[in-house]
């Protein structure tokens, strides 16, 4: 199951991206016709992929670039498909420095939707595994503000992967280090309740995502 919200502000066009999206994935889908109330919810819940448009009809509407800078200033990472007649080299070009991010031209096929859609969730998995490896490294390491480091990665996994209880346990990790036993006892606490196998997690081990 994942959870998707479509940005438009067009009704229409959210109902059919919706139907198309359900087609392909088991999904919970959310919808917003404006960037602010895009905003709104994405402050709210955590969503596994986000498409949006960049024009809106409303000349005082923020775009669709706004919309992504702005997710990516609060530190939401979730992967972006920009749907859109409008777009143009330099749009894309401008919004590649906050990926992961791709683009569909209208019109689409389900299938060429599906295929842009499955290759964003691939890309948020890799990069959790990347972000994984590399916070191992910086939260055992012992070198002047490390710890920091992985820190700022661990909160990055957490807007890829809300549901996976591994920010969870490396987080009450980085907390113990730092003495702080209380709220290293709610982070490995929640981190149970997402681990429905109830495998923990130690340093090495191969990582379920999905």
């Amino acid at each position: 199951m994942i959870d998707v919200l479509v940005v438009d502000d067009e009704k229409h066009v959210r109902n059919l991206l919706v139907r198309m999206i359900s087609v392909g994935f088991e999904c919970n889908p959310m919808e917003a016709g404006s960037v602010e109330e895009a905003l709104k919810l994405c402050d709210k819940h955590r969503f596994d992929l986000i498409t949006t448009d960049i024009k809106f009809e409303n000349e005082d509407e923020l775009d669709g670039i706004e919309f992504i800078r702005r997710l990516r200033l609060r530190g939401i990472f979730t992967p972006v498909l920009i749907i859109s007649a409008f777009a143009t080299a330099e749009h894309i070009a401008e919004v590649c420095k906050f990926a992961p991010i791709d683009y569909l031209a209208k019109p689409f096929t389900q299938d060429e939707l599906r295929r842009k859609i499955r290759t964003l969730l691939e890309y948020k998995k890799d990069s959790f595994e990347r972000y994984l490896r590399e916070a191992e490294g910086l939260i055992h390491s012992n070198f002047p503000g490390d710890l920091e480091k992985g820190e700022q990665l661990v909160r990055t996994m957490f807007s890829l992967m809300p549901s996976s209880p591994i920010p969870h346990y490396l987080m009450a990790e980085i907390l113990t280090r730092r003495g702080n036993s209380e709220l290293a006892e709610k982070h490995r606490n929640a981190a149970k309740a997402l681990d429905v196998n109830m495998r923990g997690y130690r340093k090495g081990d191969e990582i379920e995502t999905d």
